[in-house]
């Protein structure tokens, strides 16, 4: 009956209607709501959804190419050439130009902490009608992939959005104003839906569809009840077991993307006990069965994870192990002893950790579940702790002990210094966990300023050997290979694992 209730309640919005002979505006619900056309805030959404663009985006192969620029040119360690393609516009008409490029990466790295933590210092000048030189304070060999990061560079109109003088919610009045530059403009946005219509003068031609419609559902089942009942074309974040569910089904298709890039991290917070000790940390790890979590929890619809970094990059180094008889040793070496129910303890205090999860990602719950069973068996009491807001509640240290996240260790542009720099080296603005490693923060600082691709491998090899073997300080669950539900309509669409939901070559199949 709930179900029921909750897809009841859902009434789609309309965009700009097809014209005769061409597809109907693609329908899209999904489970995180958009709050704000602030570029600044939450600019990295509109990539997802075809209506803004970076300078450089993600390719199928996990590298990275122009998008808006026609080329990106290394000067020397510090000095990068950023030429954008000729005859682009924004929305509203107004030329995308060097002034404009310029403006928006000024403002994002004045006023954005993505930008701020990834490009520290950087300065960015105009060289040519059509060319901008960014300048890094020291060399920087994560610049291509910064370029493609939804959240640091979505390139907007500043001179609209500034003109607008809003703050709050008054970006909301952004929305008709044309700000972006992708195929599909946003024309209005509330609490339940975001509506996009066709850009008919993007600059790769016209767009496929006559507009996009995002409305934020909560419930996954309502999210796939509306798929198998017409109301929507793709569901996202849609939970596992949907796959066995709609198996022989005509009105709704599970379909995932090519390869597990996203990541399930589960890192630790090594300021509180019991993982204070790493001897803990590397006990609950060995003790996790991650192949069982890929094929059987996630029904093989994820791939296992090996590795601190997704297993297609060639950098990724296969050290995450499954081995609870060794678990075991460790927690007794430890002084962790047994109890009568099967739980540990250690001068009088039981071997209890807090695991956090999050609602928006309905696979957390089984994944977690799974774990917890799993960890039982070697003597720990897992409580899972499922919390609507997990980044601010992993801010206080006192309110949990390990927390599962889709995170991603190569940040969705196959770079894995952002995860490194973030969350495990000593002052990192998300590192919660309280990591403070000198040989780590050596080694990232070594990372970020080597271009040589066998110098850097080496380089990541010794940060798994630190952060997966030697201090665990986090462990990878498993791989997510991107989750759609899609109507029979949109039966070719192919999930994209760097979150780009909508492109210019959206479009049903034929």
């Amino acid at each position: 009956m709930l179900i029921l209730a909750a897809f009841a309640a859902l009434t789609l919005g309309e965009t700009a209607g097809a014209a005769e002979g061409e597809p109907a505006p693609l329908r899209i619900v999904t489970s995180f709501a958009v709050e704000s056309l602030d570029p600044v805030d939450q600019g990295f959404w509109f990539p997802e959804f075809g209506a803004a663009e970076t300078p450089m985006r993600v390719l199928p192969d996990g590298g990275v190419g122009p998008w808006l620029l026609e080329s990106l040119d290394q000067a020397d360690g510090t000095h990068w050439a950023l030429r954008l393609r000729p005859g682009m516009t924004f929305q509203n008409g107004r030329p995308v130009d060097a002034e404009a490029l310029a403006a928006t990466m000024s403002r994002q790295l004045e006023l954005s902490p993505s930008a701020q933590a990834e490009l520290p210092g950087t300065g960015v000048e105009v060289t040519g009608d059509l060319e901008v030189t960014l300048t890094t304070p020291t060399p920087n060999a994560t610049v291509p992939h910064v370029l493609a990061d939804e959240a640091v560079f979505p390139v907007y109109d500043v001179e609209a959005v500034e003109a607008a003088e809003t703050v709050g919610e008054g970006y909301e009045r952004l929305a008709g104003e044309g700000i972006f530059t992708g195929p599909y403009a946003v024309t209005s946005l509330d609490e339940q839906e975001l509506v996009l219509d066709r850009y008919e003068g993007y600059w790769g031609g016209m767009p496929p569809l006559p507009g996009v419609t995002v409305r934020f559902v909560e419930d996954a089942q309502a999210r796939i009840l509306a798929v198998q009942n017409g109301e929507a074309d793709l569901a996202l974040y849609v939970p596992i077991e949907a796959k066995r569910a709609l198996e022989g089904r005509s009105d709704a298709l599970f379909l995932t993307a090519p390869a597990g890039k996203e990541t399930v991290t589960m890192p630790f917070n090594v300021t509180r006990a019991p993982f204070d000790d790493a001897a803990v940390r590397r006990a609950f790890s060995l003790g996790i069965d991650y192949r069982s979590l890929a094929t059987d929890v996630m029904d093989g619809a994820y791939d296992v994870a090996e590795s601190m970094y997704p297993t297609v990059y060639p950098f990724a180094v296969a050290n995450q192990k499954t081995d609870p008889a060794r678990a075991r040793s460790l927690l007794d070496e430890a002084g962790w002893r047994p109890g009568d129910d099967g739980v540990r303890a250690k001068d009088g205090d039981r071997l209890e950790v807090v695991l956090l999860t999050y609602p928006q990602q309905p696979d957390l719950q089984p994944l977690a579940i799974a774990v917890q069973a799993q960890l039982a068996e070697i003597g720990f009491d897992v409580e899972i702790r499922q919390v609507e807001d997990i980044m601010a509640t992993q801010q206080d240290p006192a309110a949990w002990n390990a927390a599962m996240i889709f995170s991603g260790t190569t940040d969705f542009t196959g770079s894995p210094e952002s995860y490194l720099r973030r969350y495990l080296i000593t002052g990192g603005d998300r590192n919660d966990g309280g990591v403070t490693n000198p040989e780590l923060d050596e080694l990232s600082a070594r990372l970020v300023s080597t271009f040589e691709t066998p110098a850097r491998h080496e380089l990541l090899a010794r940060v798994q050997e630190i952060v997966v073997e030697e201090e665990a300080y986090l462990a990878v669950a498993a791989l997510k290979r991107f989750p759609v539900v899609a109507s029979p309509a949109y039966r070719d669409y192919v999930p994209s694992s760097s979150l780009n939901h909508v492109t210019f070559e959206t479009r049903p199949a034929s």
